[in-house]
């Protein structure tokens, strides 16, 4: 009987250490690596405001008969440096550029149809650029227009392209 006794005091002890050892394994490891709430599964989504875009142009070169019109689109890419990591964008945050034109040809009336586009993470917009001409002689050479965007964080990027008005 006195075996028996001893034997279930070995036991619960036996236990109470398991249990222990694997309390204080959890809290070890919890503290280590702290659970994301949310979302579940991995990788989680971490509030990242490093968005970055850049300004493109579906042509470099505009080629305009005199009195009439000619069109390109400003294309605005976004993407998130980090999209490739386990750290991915905050699909949370809309990404806003405002979008100007400088260079318009002498003679023109040059016009985006959005000034101002709106970006979801991992995206892309355009504005359509039209030139309107009103004269009926052609400009010799190439005028230079560059678009300029400037986000919500305060980032400029532009792009440049070309508008000739000729008979050409």
């Amino acid at each position: 009987m006195r075996s028996a006794y001893k034997c279930g005091k070995l036991v619960g002890i036996a236990f109470l250490m398991l249990t222990l050892t694997l309390v204080a394994s959890g809290a070890f490891a919890s503290a280590l690596n702290p659970p994301y709430d949310p979302p579940y599964p991995f990788p989680p989504t971490f509030p990242v405001n490093n968005f970055d875009f850049t300004i493109t142009t579906s042509t470099t070169l505009v080629k305009i008969q005199p009195g009439q019109t000619g069109s390109l689109v400003v294309w605005v890419n976004l993407y998130c440096p980090n999209s490739t990591t386990t750290i991915r964008c905050d699909s949370t945050v809309l990404q806003l550029v405002t979008l100007q034109t400088t260079g318009c040809p002498s003679g023109a009336f040059c016009e985006l149809d959005r000034q101002q586009v709106l970006l979801p993470p991992l995206y892309q917009a355009g504005s359509n650029f039209l030139v309107y001409t009103f004269s009926t002689s052609s400009l010799s050479g190439v005028t230079p227009i560059t678009v300029t965007g400037t986000d919500q964080f305060g980032r400029v990027r532009s792009a440049t392209f070309g508008v000739a008005i000729c008979y050409c």
